[in-house]
């Protein structure tokens, strides 16, 4: 269990430490609460993870919790436990910005909670806020027209990734354990890489989603360690009858199931991918190794992977992804979209472009997916590197602003195969910024993901806090 130093370092706590501790009365949810609002007044004005706090919201939460606890009827395994909700996520009462000042004077407070909003608030977890997102969710970084950069706790001169970057700065700065992000392109596993996080991208349906649904699009679990990502997964994935994509309800105990051990004959590596930016040798060097110990651990065959993708694949996807941002963008009024300059300009290509274009690079992206499949005949896990590259500077749009989609190279194509996949911290660069290694399993083997990335966990030990929140290690699993 993570050493408690002093009030303000309880929220350093797993969220699955602070419920032992709720439950047998050496804690209160209050307390860590307030500790909560405390170091978030504190630290938020250097990485910018907020842009909204509900202090009195959350302090009414934090008591209602508490009396649960006194009365022996919690919620759940997260009732009491601080979190935060990413912007683009409904919320009653809170208007969405997408991170861009494209929406400046037509926000409105939402009426409805998103399904994960809404699991959560069952389950008793207390929201801090709203967090920050880059324009439209399409940023490789945490740069925001509408409320600036956010930056990483590790090195505030760079960024958190996008798209739920202050989701993931806040859980990276020790102010709450656990976030839900979504990832449309890799918006929950980019962060969690440049943040070392864990961040879990579940199967397409796995957790009900709603409101603009795409085939690609999931919301997903964030936190220091593998097991509270797997807890809070248990809690989201729960059935909410708006989301008709959504998978079957399979009730598993995702914090339980992960001790089991994975059952491994062949493990993939394919430390590039074939396209995007040229991959950073700390970051090959580290994935490969931390690969090699995983194989050996499970007496398994590791094979490495020759990319079958080239650069048409990595054209297609950002032309696609370019056009449904453009088909968002365009319901603004003009005014309010060149506000959004990063996008606006971003788009611009593709306004011309006609339905035929599109429907080409929309077939080109199902030969993208097929070749992703085929990767998974051979292993029955692959690993690669999360991103090529570790954080770059807060204050661009993207490692190379002429070429913004090249940060999701290493992700988008498991949002196209609706496969699950997790980015667990690996290490660190020459730089002291984390690397995460992305492990991706068969499509809806959310359980065989988190086994091999909780192995992992065990195999490497604690990784370590940011500078920012302090050198405590994580909780012992």
């Amino acid at each position: 269990m993570t050493e408690v130093r002093d009030a303000d370092s309880l929220e350093l706590l797993t969220a699955l430490d602070m419920v032992a501790m709720y439950r047998n009365g050496t804690l209160s949810p209050v307390d860590v609460v307030q500790s909560a609002l405390r170091r978030l007044e504190r630290l938020n004005p250097e990485i910018n993870a907020f842009y909204s706090v509900d202090h009195d919201g959350a302090l009414e939460a934090a008591r209602k919790s508490e009396a649960r606890w006194q009365a022996g009827e919690p919620l759940s395994q997260l009732d009491g436990v601080p979190t935060s909700d990413k912007d683009s996520l409904q919320a009653v009462g809170h208007p969405r910005h997408f991170g861009s000042s494209a929406f400046d004077g037509l926000t409105r407070p939402s009426n409805s909670d998103a399904p994960a909003v809404a699991r959560l608030r069952e389950a008793g977890a207390v929201s801090l806020g709203r967090t920050t997102m880059c324009d439209f969710g399409l940023l490789p970084s945490g740069y925001s027209t509408a409320f600036g950069p956010t930056r990483n706790p590790w090195d505030t001169s760079r960024t958190p990734g996008g798209s739920s970057s202050g989701a993931a700065a806040a859980v990276a700065a020790g102010i709450h354990p656990v976030v839900v992000g979504s990832d449309i392109v890799g918006s929950i596993r980019l962060p969690a890489s440049f943040c070392g996080l864990v961040g879990h991208k579940p199967s397409y349906g796995r957790v009900p989603f709603f409101f603009q649904n795409s085939p690609a699009v999931v919301t997903g679990p964030m936190a220091r360690t593998v097991e509270d990502v797997a807890n809070m997964l248990t809690i989201i994935s729960r059935p909410d009858a708006r989301d008709f994509t959504a998978l079957p309800y399979d009730p598993v105990d995702y914090a339980e199931g992960i001790k089991a051990r994975p059952r491994v004959s062949k493990i993939g590596l394919m430390l590039d991918v074939g396209f995007g930016p040229d991959p950073d040798p700390d970051v090959q060097a580290i994935v490969e190794a931390r690969a090699r110990e995983m194989a050996k651990r499970l007496g398994a065959e590791l094979i490495e992977i020759k990319s079958p993708f080239g650069p048409k694949d990595y054209v297609a996807g950002d032309q696609f992804y370019r056009l449904r941002c453009l088909s968002q963008l365009s319901q603004l009024p003009e005014e309010n979209q060149k506000r959004g300059e990063f996008i606006y300009d971003w788009t611009a290509p593709v306004r011309s472009m006609s339905a035929v274009d599109y429907h080409a690079y929309a077939d080109r992206l199902i030969v993208t997916r097929s070749r992703a499949m085929r990767l998974m005949q051979d292993c029955d896990y692959l690993l690669l590197p999360s991103v090529a590259i570790p954080a770059f500077d807060a204050e661009l749009p993207g490692h190379d602003p002429d070429e913004m989609f090249a940060g999701w190279s290493n992700t988008f194509i498991f949002n196209l195969t609706e496969q699950p996949s997790v980015s667990v911290p690996a290490g660190l660069s020459g730089g002291g910024l984390p690397i995460g290694l992305q492990i991706v399993g068969p499509r809806y083997d959310d359980l065989g993901c988190l086994k091999m990335a909780w192995l992992a966990e065990q195999i490497w030990g604690p990784f370590p806090n940011s500078p920012m929140a302090g050198s405590t290690e994580q909780g012992d699993n």
